[in-house]
């Protein structure tokens, strides 16, 4: 009485409002508490406080409260909900059919029958044997209780007491009152007997009197057939059935011969009666062959199935054939095909009495196909004029509307029935039934010639059109589970009629199932149910079908925008059938049908995100989720995975393989747009992770997730793997996306679109989360898409490591501006305002995406402060860069992928303090080592250890120049980066970085060096075997294939050892002497080794082979080309490439050395706890005099300054390269303007030294060297 939803005292319960019962009903189950229960007890608990009503739809939104509820507070009993409302109608079903005392025991349910009716209810499998028998067994020993059963078995309990009441008082002789046992038997007989004579009076006087028996017209027979109503209660089967048995087959011969010799029409009615009793007697007993045997007969009487003309006797036997439908449908069984056929052929003669053509003309797909003729037509409209004047349209209606009224049993026969009437009729085929002859259309197609009577039929929908007013009549009536078990056959033929190859018949089926979905999802289904999910399937498996047109793929996505146009916010578990429609749509071969199905979901973001993921109350996940109700925790994984099917629906229009249908560029841009949306809500929290449920086993499962994370960082990744794992997949799509001469747009977008997601939201990780994505996601993309790169890019050589011919190779992007920066809300600004923009905001991440691929549409040079300047009306105008290469992976995404590691790092890892730089840091610089150097020899004999990599990546790769130059570049780049942040870094923390940047250069150089030096071995002992100098150590082979991995080995040195200039202030002045003596100690290796390869004249050869050989010239060749005097002789020198790289070598060292030297001339008041400047003088002092000597004698013996920058050798006419002036003059003006800088007192305690090769410049052919000298 106390409770809010209680009305005051005397109000109408009827007049409470909307929805008011509902809300009882609501409060009712929240307060149940059935955890830890089982299941028949707390269907117990919840049966007794209230009596379950009559009308099957308040029972069955009972049941599903119910459920709902058992389900959340047991989550680990059912799979679902449905499972769990399925079981609930099976116990009540079983507890009324032990313990009702009107069934009789030999009927009762046994145990066997209660396990083979639940079979297959938990989602497809079965529930444990030992649960479902331990139910059956508590409901037999202890029942509980249901108005129905208390109401028959007082009755019951109330015969058996007066019968023990007279048990109590019967002897052998005289009793105590004077009555023996024979009188008192003779008393109940007489009282049995006036109680039956009370009954029949009671029958006979409902019966109909002879004056409306006689009706004419309309009410004719039905009115006579309509006593059937007038049924005893006790059924025939027990006394009529063995009769009957016996008599109904001479009975139907009987009535067969008399009914079509005779036209009287008394004598047709006599028959006609016995047909209909005789129908339900056999249907009442359960005599399938004799009932089935008695419709077709009177069936065939109609005439229906052929072409001739119609009697009144044929015209009462449909009239008769109607009321037995309307009166005896529930024991039909399958004799409704009879029936509905003739209804079917009733149907179409209506069209001929009103002067109109059959559907199957409209429908008729062929042409060729012939037509009714004339004289048949004219048969069949004067057949119908007399059957539309004889009978009631309204009666037909009746038949299907009075479906309503049928038993779930009954219902599911009827409409199996219609389902194969309509089956027939939409193949041409509907006579069979009531003529025993098939048309003359399929006769004739079967190479047979028709003897019947009746014309040829196309495809008709008369029985298609009369199954949806059924559909439509039963679908708020029906319990959902008989609901459930109707649609199944209902969807299945909506489905494979909507894949018929008549187009109209097709798109008729299609209709119907939208009008239907739209009546079906007016109401709301509760959470964790599947009902929607199971009525639209229809749609998924057209769009499934391979044999469907395109025109039927596009109606059911046109269905599929309307419904979520109007129906968006009753969608619940339907969301996940549109979505896998959505994503079918993107395989399409159709483009009209891809591009429609990403303006769906385009829409869909645009304008029904909230019914999608509707704003949640707890907005932040910063509180306990223990703190939330089942209900809460149950709607929000819900949410999820409808959130992860819509991403992985927009992910699907992302090419990532090679097809013979590629999905239009356009398409894919905009669904990497996207996940940038995605990303936003997530970040966002509009979108919470789930509760529990996390996995990573399955990733086409729920909650699929990364592995080794705590509980509530997987779930929390749970939202983001599937977008990563997406826009990986696009990096390394082996697809070509060629636009305009630019290439690889999908990867390069999708590498854009990752790196916009992970810059504006990576502060959200955690250094596991980040160390997960790195090495499940991100790297492996990177490696699989360099790896597969086949083109001509990967075979390209530079002649020198310092001249390089891949300047087509792309370049990093810039740092993105901050969220505020005016000109990307310049930008957003100018996109809302375009036609068919969205009018909502766009997120920071999708701002980002939108404007980085405008810049690379229209050609930008990356800045994105200036994207809103790049207007589409321009676009004929922009200037784009043509790639020679634009299928190259390595040359065109390479660099934007790698570059991404470097401002992740800036940007996210340098803030996470040291963890990053001891659990990061190591996988990037793996991955740097994998594109400078390759895989070590532990690394291909494990292999790569990733089980979640898409493709498998080989352990014998190597990467080209290419990727080496890429590589180290952005190695340099990071470098830089890092050591821009490091003054706001603690002096430990920038300590640290520098040590871990230069540790990890000097391994990586060291790696390369000696992976170098091995080549060179290789290639030399190569060489020399096949001369025969040591044929019996070293077996010969093509050491000519050896030469392009030594090249880029070569390269590779020098680009590394470049990189030590661009950050040695730093790290000399905070590297320790152990790591400045490690660096020093590499770099000297480096500049010995190629000190003595470039003097190798074997080598030296070995290389001129390898150029010619390259040229396509034979090695005979070789030697004459090298002995001309044509100036060719310099090409393909190795001297070039160990030269340059022992210049970059001995430049660093001297860089490093100079800084400790003089390192008061930068300004630093570093105090090292070594004396760093006597470690320094004898080294820097060494390396100088060499260098200065060496290049004085060969400038001097070979160097004519013939431009600023490269000497030539005189004596030659081609003007051969002086390599060593050449490639050590930058090193020499690095030494003379370090002599510049020393102090008074160094530089005269050097004077001695020094003084006479400074003097000795003054005459080389170079005037910047000349300049320093003179200064």
């Amino acid at each position: 009485p106390d409770a809010a939803y209680i009305k005051d005292d005397g109000a109408d319960p009827e007049k409470g409002g909307p929805g008011f019962f509902l809300s009882i009903l609501y409060h009712y189950v929240d307060q149940m508490e059935f955890q830890n229960m089982l299941f028949d007890d707390a269907i117990r608990l919840f049966l007794s406080g209230f009596r379950l009503p009559g009308e099957a739809q308040k029972i069955d939104r009972i049941m599903e409260k119910f459920a709902e509820r058992f389900t959340r507070q047991n989550s680990d009993v059912f799979p679902s909900p449905d499972t769990a409302f399925i079981l609930g109608f099976s116990v009540i079903m079983l507890n009324t059919d032990l313990h009702n005392p009107s069934i009789k025991e030999d009927r009762r349910m046994t145990i066997e029958s209660f396990l083979r009716n639940n079979k297959g209810i938990a989602d497809g499998g079965d529930l444990p044997e030992d649960f479902l028998r331990g139910i059956f067994n508590r409901i037999k020993e202890n029942p509980f209780s249901l108005k129905e059963d208390d109401e028959a078995r007082e009755k019951a309990d109330k015969d058996k007491s007066a019968n023990t009441f007279e048990s109590l008082f019967v002897f052998e002789g005289p009793s105590l009152f004077g009555s023996s046992a024979e009188e008192k038997k003779r008393e109940k007989l007489r009282q049995e007997r006036e109680e039956m004579m009370a009954a029949a009076e009671q029958l006979f006087k409902k019966k109909p009197t002879t004056k409306s028996l006689s009706r004419k017209g309309s009410h004719g027979s039905s009115v006579a057939a309509s006593t059937s109503q007038n049924i005893d209660s006790v059924s025939p089967s027990d006394v009529v059935k063995p009769m009957f048995d016996v008599t109904w087959g001479p009975l139907i011969g009987t009535l067969s011969q008399v009914l079509e010799a005779s036209s009287d029409e008394t004598i047709t009615t006599l028959c006609l009666s016995g047909f209909i009793y005789s129908i339900r007697i056999s249907a009442q007993s359960g005599m399938s062959l004799a009932r089935n045997t008695f419709v077709n007969s009177l069936a065939k009487f109609t005439t229906l199935g052929s072409i001739k003309e119609m009697k009144s006797k044929n015209i009462e036997c449909i009239r008769t054939l109607l009321g037995i439908a309307i009166i005896d449908g529930e024991n039909l069984g399958e004799s409704w095909s009879p029936i509905l056929q003739c209804i079917s052929q009733l149907g179409r003669l209506h069209l001929f009495a009103s002067g109109l053509d059959s559907e199957d003309q409209f429908l008729q797909s062929d042409p060729s196909q012939p037509k009714i003729s004339e004289s048949a037509r004219e048969m069949e409209e004067s057949n119908g004029k007399a059957v539309l004047a004889a009978v009631n349209e309204v009666l037909i209606d009746k038949v299907f509307s009075s479906s309503v009224t049928l038993s779930a049993r009954g219902i599911v026969d009827f409409i199996e029935q219609l389902i194969a009437v309509s089956d027939a009729e939409i193949s041409g085929d509907t006579k069979k039934g009531i003529s025993g002859h098939a048309s003359a259309t399929r006769a004739s197609q079967q190479g047979k010639v028709s003897k019947s009577n009746h014309g040829t039929e196309g495809p008709r929908i008369f029985s298609l059109q009369r199954l949806v007013e059924v559909a439509d009549y039963n679908m708020d009536i029906r319990p959902r589970l008989t609901w459930s078990q109707i649609w199944e056959n209902m969807g299945n033929h909506f489905a494979k009629v909507g894949c018929n190859e008549n187009a109209m018949v097709s798109m008729f089926a299609i209709d119907a199932l939208r009008q239907l979905s739209f009546k079906f999802l007016e109401k709301p289904e509760l959470t964790d149910f599947n009902f929607q999910r199971l009525f639209l399937k229809p749609f998924l498996f057209i769009m499934q079908n391979p044999g469907s047109r395109e025109d039927i793929r596009e109606l059911v996505l046109r269905c599929v925008d309307n419904i979520i146009r109007t129906l968006a916010h009753n969608l619940r578990s339907g969301w996940k059938i549109f979505f896998s429609i959505l994503k079918l749509s993107s395989s399409d071969t159709g483009v009209k049908i891809k591009t429609l199905g990403l303006a769906i979901l385009q829409r869909l973001l645009d304008e029904h995100l909230n019914d999608l993921c509707p704003p949640s109350a707890d907005g932040d996940d910063d509180g306990d989720d223990v703190k939330l109700t089942a209900s809460e925790i149950s709607l929000r994984n819900a949410h999820v995975d409808d959130f992860v099917g819509l991403c992985r629906a927009s992910l699907s229009f992302i090419q990532t393989e090679e097809s013979e249908n590629p999905l239009p560029i356009g398409l894919s841009m905009r669904a990497l747009c996207h996940t940038a949306c995605y990303a936003d809500l997530i970040a966002d929290k509009k979108i919470l992770p789930p509760v529990s449920g996390a996995q990573h086993s399955d990733p086409h499962a729920a909650c699929y997730t990364f592995e080794g994370l705590p509980e509530k960082e997987m779930l929390e990744m749970a939202l983001w793997r599937p977008l990563l794992d997406g826009l990986a997949s696009g990096i390394c799509s082996s697809a070509s996306s060629i636009s305009g001469g630019v290439g690889c747009l999908v990867q390069r977008g999708s590498t854009m679109a990752l790196r916009a997601i992970l810059l504006r939201h990576g502060h959200l990780f955690s250094v596991a989360q980040w160390s997960a994505v790195l090495e499940k996601v991100i790297l492996p993309s990177l490696q699989i898409g360099a790896e597969s790169d086949t083109t001509p890019v990967r075979a390209i050589s530079s002649e020198s490591p310092s001249v390089s011919s891949l300047d087509f190779v792309g370049e990093p992007l810039p740092l993105p501006p901050p969220c505020n920066d005016e000109g990307l809300q310049k930008f957003q600004a100018m996109s809302q305002s375009d036609d068919g923009s969205p009018s909502r905001p766009l997120g920071t991440s999708e701002l980002l995406v939108e404007a980085s691929f405008a810049d690379l549409r229209h050609g930008g040079d990356g800045n994105l402060s200036i994207a809103h300047s790049l207007k589409k009306k321009d676009a004929e105008k922009r200037n784009l860069h043509l790639q020679p290469f634009p299928d190259s992976w390595v040359a065109t995404t390479a660099p934007i992928a790698l570059g991404m590691l470097s401002d992740l790092t800036h940007a996210n890892f340098l803030k996470l303090g040291p963890q990053s730089r001891e659990i990061l840091w190591p996988l990037i610089a793996k991955q740097l080592v994998q594109w400078s150097v390759g895989f070590s020899e532990d690394e291909k004999k494990n292999g790569s250890g990733d089980a979640d990599s898409c493709r498998a990546v080989s352990r014998n790769w190597t990467p080209c120049e290419a990727l080496v130059r890429v590589s180290c570049k952005e190695r340099s780049r990071m470098y830089q980066q890092v050591l821009a942040t490091v003054p706001e870094l603690e002096t430990s923390e920038a300590q640290g970085w520098l040590r871990t940047l230069s540790t990890n250069l000097s391994e990586t150089l060291m790696t390369t060096v000696e992976l170098e030096d091995l080549l060179r071995v290789e290639v030399l002992e190569s060489k020399l075997a096949g001369l025969g100098r040591f044929p019996e150590k070293i077996e010969s082979h093509d050491y000519l294939s050896v030469i392009p991995s030594l090249k880029t080995r070569c390269i590779a040195s020098h680009c590394l050892q470049q990189t030590i200039p661009s950050f040695v202030d730093q790290f000399s002045n905070l590297a320790s002497e152990e790591e400045i003596v490690c660096v020093l100690e590499t770099l000297d290796k480096s500049r010995l080794a190629c000190s003595r390869a470039r003097k190798d004249e074997d080598l030296a050869l070995a290389f001129q082979e390898a150029f010619f050989d390259q040229w396509g010239d034979g090695v005979e060749e070789v030697e004459a080309a090298l002995k001309g005097s044509d100036g060719t002789g310099h090409r393909g020198s190795s001297e070039i490439f160990f030269l340059t790289q022992e210049a970059s070598a001995t430049r660093a060292i001297v860089l490093v050395l100079s800084y400790l030297y003089c390192k008061r001339r930068h300004g630093s008041d570093t105090s090292y706890d070594w004396d760093a400047e006597k470690f320094a003088e004898p080294l820097l002092l060494e390396r100088m005099e060499e260098v200065l000597s060496e290049f004085l004698s060969s400038e001097e013996k070979d160097g004519l300054l013939i431009d600023p920058n490269v000497w030539r050798i005189s004596r030659e006419r081609g003007g051969q390269v002086a390599y060593y002036c050449t490639s050590f003059a930058g090193v020499v003006v690095d030494i003379l303007k370090m002599v510049l800088d020393l102090d008074a007192c160094k530089f005269e305690r050097q004077k001695a030294s020094l003084y006479p090769a400074l003097c000795s410049l003054i005459r080389v052919q170079s005037d910047e060297i000349r300049h320093l000298v003179s200064d």
